[in-house]
Order: structure tokens, then C-alpha cells, then sequence
């Protein structure tokens, strides 16, 4: 990398950071799973917000804005919820950092506006288009720039140099951005001051929203004269701004602001949730050697381990609806108004679903996971994030007697919400 490329990594690394620190509140026990199994199995349906209890920023209610909240525990009723969408809303996930990207996050939409938008939107994120990016970009980028690269030193922090950003770098590729390293690590640290910008405490919000505000800017002003200059050049592309420059709504194309404010959207969830969704797979792998084994030697395993790390170790560990109507959840009335903090964390450990919820069982038979989210607002980049942590996997796994290096400490996985660990120091053989 160059100083820049570098100099960039290293601030994204901070504000990666800080994004951890402000989600994990006042948490002090990095393993939440107990206090879920408790809740879950004595309160299932319970009056407040259990993110609050720990001063974790909350969708359901956002800057503490006394709207009334209950949390869930159980996976029935989190799936049941997540598949409604005409009794349980969305909109309340636009709150806070969604300001910062003039409302458009398409979360955060219900009803026609949400189906006629996805609709539109969903077609290069669909698998067989993915598979092609596949072999195009994203296993040449994951060679060339980092295995390449790494395989020679014989170690590495697997945070730092591979997880944080090579799915900024993969994104960045797929929309047809120019091969502008520096620009991708500065810009997608932009993308991280938006998410640190809601805060639990109203006064740090007040500081850290100014700041959010500022990036959603700059991130436009970066976008939109690359989307001006693909328009103005009339050349056609495989990539996901070409196919946006093609679409049309209600009869026409969209604009360049339009398409600006679209991909800004997207870039937030592009790269910082990958990351921790890998890292956190690559540190259950690396404490049970034994399974890191198995997918070495069955690489047909790769997307069963994805499933399965997910579902013990979901990077969005909460969810936010919004009651439309008074509504009954496991005995319990929800007024209408009322938000849920929905707990993926609890629902994917749930005894009554799962055989061995705790443990890391990579053959598990599988049921539909919610580390994705579920229903109509399904995360629409699942595919790319999959098929992205696939081939990494796979080439990480090609790394000679890949192990933890003593000379560090173990790394931890930590947070109520998008939780992740700081570091992943490795050796390998060379």
C-alpha cells in the first residue's frame, strides 16, 4: 500500500473503533448469551429496552426519545414479526443516521414505496449476477491485493490488514468505482462516522451527528460527479452504477442526484457489517482448530460454516420494528406505537429450535436464519456479503497451519450491537 492507502486504513481502523465502543455501551461481558438464554426462556416479551439498560444506541428508540419499547427474545416470535410487515413497520429505522443520507435508507421504507424501490434496486444483487462478479472482480481483488500480499510475512492482524478493508475495496469495485485506494479508505470511513453518529446519551448525540451530517456530505460530493462522469462518457459497464444509470422508474431513468443519494445508501452497510460478520467466523474458527480442519479438507463446507458463525455470532445483533396496531406477542399486548427491539442474538440461540445452540456445529441442519434479517426487508447485498465471505474463506484457508499467535492476546468478540472483535493476530507457515 502507499502512505496514503495506509494513512486512510489506519483512520478507518479508528473509526471502526469507535463504531465498536459506541455499540458496546456499558457492557463489561463481551459473552451477552446467558443473560439472552435467562430473558428468553422467564421473559420473552419484556417491557423496555434491553439496549438501553446497557446505554447502546437503539433503533427502537432513537436519541431516547421516551417512545414506548418492549424487547424479544424468542425466535418464533422475532420471525413472525421480521415476515409481517403490514402489522410491524420499518420506518423507525431512518431515525438518527439516516438524516445524514436525506432519508433514503431503503430500511426504513414500508408498504409500496419499499417493494416498488427493492424492486428496482434488486436485480444486480441477485445470485446468478453476484457468481459472475465472483470470478471477475472479487476473487482477482482477494488475490492480487491481499493473499498475495500477506502470504509472503507469515502474519498478519486478519482485522487490520484483510477484514476491514477488503470488502470496501470489493464494493467499491462491483459499483465501478475508479481504482482509487486512497479514495476508498477515506470514503469509507465516511461511512463509518455515519453509523457512529447516533449515540445512546442525547448530548453526545447532539456532538457526534454534526460530524455524521458532515460525512453524508462529503460521501455525495465524492459520488456524484463519478456517477456524472459514467453518464457524460455514455459507456456501458458491468457494474452495479451502470445498471442503475439504465433503470428506469415511472417511466424514467433516474437522475444523477438520485442515483448519488442511492449508492451513498448502500455504501453503509456495504463494507463495515462484512467485516465483522468474517472476523467474528475467523475467530470461532480459529478457537476450534478441529472445524477449521474439516472446512480445509471439504471446502464444500465454506457456506455451511458462513450460515452457522452467523447464527452464533450475528454482527446486527438487534432488530427494530414498530407496532402498527395493537398486536399479541406470546401472550403479551404490544400497543399500537409500541417499538421492539428484536434480539437476533437470543432468537438464533433458541433451545427450541436449535439442537446445541451454543456450540459450533458446522453440519448443523439448517432452518432459516435471521443473522441476515428475515422477511421483506431480507438484507438485499446477502448475496455479494456471502459469496465476498466465501472466496476469503477459501483463500485465508490456503494459509499453511493458520493459528492465533501467542505473542497477543486471544481476540474477543464484543458488543450488544455490531458486535466484533478489535484484532485477529495469526501466524501461518511460509
Amino acid at each position: 500500500m502507499s502512505d496514503g492507502q495506509t494513512s486512510n486504513l489506519d483512520q478507518m481502523a479508528q473509526d471502526f473503533l469507535a463504531v465498536s465502543d459506541t455499540y458496546t455501551g456499558t457492557l463489561t461481558d463481551p459473552h451477552p448469551y446467558p443473560m439472552y438464554d435467562e430473558l428468553r426462556s422467564k421473559c420473552p416479551v419484556m417491557q423496555g429496552d434491553i439496549l438501553a439498560q446497557y446505554k447502546v444506541p437503539s433503533q427502537a428508540d432513537y436519541a431516547r426519545s421516551g417512545r414506548p419499547v418492549m424487547s424479544i427474545f424468542k425466535y418464533d416470535d422475532v420471525i413472525a414479526i421480521l415476515r409481517d410487515n403490514v402489522n410491524w413497520k420499518s420506518y423507525l429505522n431512518g431515525d438518527g443516521f439516516g438524516a445524514a443520507v436525506d432519508n433514503s435508507l431503503i430500511t426504513a421504507m414500508d408498504g409500496a414505496e419499499h417493494k416498488q424501490f427493492r424492486g428496482l434496486l434488486q436485480p444486480p444483487f441477485m445470485l446468478p449476477v453476484v457468481k459472475r462478479f465472483n470470478e471477475t472482480r472479487i476473487r482477482p481483488i482477494l488475490k492480487k491485493d491481499f493473499i498475495d500480499v500477506l502470504s509472503p510475512l507469515g502474519k498478519a492482524d486478519l482485522v487490520h490488514d484483510f477484514s476491514l478493508p477488503f470488502p470496501v475495496w470489493v464494493i467499491y469495485s462491483l459499483f465501478g468505482f475508479p481504482e482509487d485506494r486512497e479514495a476508498v479508505m477515506k470514503f469509507a470511513g465516511l461511512a463509518l462516522r455515519i453509523l457512529a453518529g447516533p449515540q445512546f446519551d442525547p448530548e453526545d448525540t447532539a456532538k457526534t451527528m454534526p460530524i455524521a451530517m458532515e460525512a453524508g456530505i462529503e460521501l455525495y460530493h465524492h459520488v456524484m460527479p463519478i456517477i456524472a462522469a459514467r453518464r457524460a462518457s455514455g459507456e456501458e459497464r458491468d457494474d452495479l452504477i451502470g445498471f442503475l444509470l439504465k433503470v428506469e422508474y415511472e417511466g424514467k431513468q433516474f437522475t444523477d442526484e438520485q442515483i448519488t443519494t442511492f449508492v451513498r445508501m448502500l455504501l453503509l452497510a456495504a463494507g463495515e457489517t462484512t467485516s465483522r460478520t468474517f472476523a467474528n467466523m475467523m475467530v470461532q474458527l480459529l478457537e476450534h482448530p478441529e472445524e477449521m480442519e474439516k472446512l480445509r479438507k471439504d471446502r464444500s463446507l465454506i457456506p455451511q460454516a458462513i450460515t452457522e458463525t452467523m447464527r452464533l455470532e450475528p454482527t446486527a445483533a438487534f432488530l427494530a420494528r414498530i407496532s402498527d396496531k395493537d398486536m399479541e406477542v406470546s401472550g403479551v399486548t404490544i400497543p399500537a406505537g409500541t417499538a421492539v427491539s428484536l434480539c437476533i442474538a437470543a432468537a438464533n440461540r433458541d433451545p427450541d429450535k436449535y439442537e446445541r445452540p451454543n456450540d459450533l456445529w458446522i453440519e448443523r441442519p439448517m432452518r432459516p436464519a435471521l443473522s441476515f434479517g428475515f422477511g421483506p426487508h431480507t438484507c438485499m447485498g446477502m448475496h455479494i456479503a456471502r459469496v465476498e465471505m466465501e472466496a476469503a474463506l477459501d483463500m485465508v484457508l490456503d494459509l499453511p497451519n493458520l493459528r492465533l499467535d501467542p505473542d497477543y492476546p486471544k481476540p474477543v468478540i464484543r458488543g450488544m450491537q455490531l458486535r466484533g472483535p478489535d484484532n485477529i493476530h495469526v501466524l501461518w507457515d511460509v
